[in-house]
């Protein structure tokens, strides 16, 4: 994903986003103030907003509330406007998106080998 913040803005409060999203976010978000509105420009994609999935297409609009678990994916061209402006600590990163981050490859590699490892340090403690 790739994106553009247009600044200066007079309204410090509001920031507005140009995204390239090549396959999604990577990861499901709950924002705690932010209320982040998305127009889909073009391209097509799926937002899943408290487990619930939206197929999105040119010309939709998805607001998503602070509090609320969300993620998307797809191949889409997105402006985005936050209010209020984002901050550090802003977002509380939950899990995985499945349909952007899969479990094979090097993500299963890791996990294999951290359970090993782990099993080893178990076994040393426990002598």
């Amino acid at each position: 994903m790739a994106g553009y913040e247009f600044r200066p803005l007079k309204d410090e409060d509001f920031a507005v986003h140009l995204l390239m999203v090549h396959r999604g976010h990577d990861t499901f978000m709950i924002s705690k103030a932010l209320t982040r509105i998305y127009y889909i420009i073009e391209g097509t994609g799926a937002f899943t907003i408290d487990n619930q999935k939206y197929d999105v297409a040119p010309g939709l609009i998805v607001e998503v509330p602070p509090g609320v678990e969300y993620s998307y994916s797809g191949s889409m061209k997105i402006l985005l406007v936050s209010h209020p402006r984002w901050f550090e600590g802003n977002e509380r990163m939950t899990r995985n998106n499945p349909d952007v981050v899969r479990e094979d490859g090097v993500v299963k590699i890791i996990r294999k080998r951290l359970r090993r490892y782990l099993g080893r340090i178990r076994k040393l403690v426990a002598s």
